[in-house]
């Protein structure tokens, strides 16, 4: 009975074993990266400024320097998720993940032991290169071993164990923050408390190497195919509308998503461990919209609720800009959690759309021209935050999701 229902379970998940060693690791990575990754810009605040304590007026060159290294960031995510679709289709899973989790490692590393605020942003993009490297082996993993009406359900798994670590890290790293800095003062408690979070995660990155090498099967990769350009120029016309609609969106996203904790803390006077409750109810709103609806993507398909994605994430922004803050925010991020209500089904789409013998370099160039067209968003929103403040900048995010949501609905149309 116990093996009968343990198929059954794993049948209704879309689980099997590759699967399973796949999310353990975006498990394990994914709760190191979120103890620390959402206050990182007010560590670079705090190694810039010091003791000075600034108010909701951030000064430019604080505001272009969290816009820089958000730039940075999504620049570097953009070849990462090329690269490592390039890297997936020539060493496989197994290869491919464990390059991409002993580079991680390094970066935890050089955190440790950097103490200017360069080398922690490279630390940094080292780091936060494991998601965009990872997603093309989640990707292929699902599209090759679980059949096509099972993988909104597979993603739908896969994006619970994704947000499990946005959920406790946030929560927790925000937890001891707080008490480091109410041990140790503001500044020096945000430093030593951030280089404790990281020696966290290294250990969790480790863990998560060991159950690689323990449990992942090879599998051999697939030939390399035809060049990058014949492959984009392939792409589904459904595929092309929606990276457009995509890429207005991300904009809405990316234009406030470092600004949102620098927000919180300076103009809203938030603490900071009720900075982490706030981002850990986000994440935790999104998870429990993932099983019902990977079980609804089997009967009613996937475009509607992609469609709900684009709404909630434009509905964020106007919500932040409109409330008076204090308990109000709860609903706001809420709003916020709402907004991956798609996410499983969004990834089933693309999966469908691209081909199996290229879907490894497929995903990679779909994410990595994705965000080569949205880098630029946070320096613009650090701009408009210095020049017409942040109720400014929260509404031409929202101006921006709402013309995302517009491109979707016109080029993706539910009945094509």
């Amino acid at each position: 009975m116990g093996p009968k229902l343990g198929e059954r379970l794993a049948n209704l998940l879309a689980l099997n074993r590759t699967v399973a060693v796949v999310l353990a690791s975006v498990l394990l990575f994914g709760l190191g990266e979120q103890l620390w990754s959402d206050f990182m810009p007010e560590l670079l605040r705090v190694r810039s400024w010091g003791g000075q304590r600034t108010s909701g007026d951030l000064p430019l060159d604080i505001l272009l320097l969290v816009g820089t290294y958000t730039f940075l960031r999504n620049l570097f995510e953009a070849f990462c998720y090329i690269g490592g679709g390039t890297v997936t289709a020539r060493l496989g899973d197994r290869g491919s993940l464990l390059l991409f989790g002993v580079l991680t490692i390094l970066g935890y590393s050089l955190f440790l032991l950097g103490t200017a605020t360069w080398m922690a942003v490279l630390a940094a993009l080292l780091i936060l290169g494991w998601e965009p490297l990872s997603v093309p082996v989640t990707f292929t993993t699902v599209g090759s071993t679980v059949s096509e009406r099972g993988r909104g359900m597979a993603f739908a798994l896969q994006s619970i164990q994704k947000r499990l670590p946005k959920i406790i890290g946030p929560f927790v790293g925000g937890l001891l923050l707080g008490w480091a800095r109410q041990t140790w003062g503001e500044d020096a408690g945000q430093v030593r408390g951030m280089s404790i979070l990281v020696g966290t995660a290294l250990a969790l990155g480790m863990l998560s190497l060991a159950v690689q090498l323990r449990f992942m099967p090879h599998r051999p990769a697939p030939p390399p195919g035809p060049p990058a350009i014949a492959i984009v120029r392939s792409f589904h016309p459904i595929l092309r509308g929606l990276w457009l609609a995509e890429v207005c969106t991300r904009w809405c996203d990316w234009l406030v998503r470092d600004f949102v904790v620098l927000y919180l803390l300076l103009v809203e006077n938030v603490p900071i461990a009720e900075v982490g409750a706030l981002i850990a109810l986000q994440h935790f709103t999104a998870l429990l919209t993932y099983l019902p609806i990977g079980q609804l993507t089997r009967s009613r398909g996937l475009r509607p609720f992609i469609g709900l994605t684009f709404i909630f994430f434009a509905l964020f922004p106007l919500a932040l800009a409109i409330a008076p803050g204090g308990y109000w925010l709860i609903p706001v991020f809420i709003i916020y959690g709402l907004r991956e209500i798609g996410e499983p089904a969004r990834k089933a789409l693309i999966t469908s759309l691209i081909p199996g013998e290229v879907r490894a370099r497929g995903v990679g160039l779909y994410w990595g021209l994705r965000f080569f067209a949205t880098c630029w968003s946070a320096l613009v929103g650090a701009v408009i935050w210095h020049l017409w403040g942040p109720q400014v900048l929260l509404l031409t995010a929202f101006a921006m999701g709402c013309i995302g949501a517009a491109v979707y609905y016109f080029l993706c149309p539910s009945d094509a």
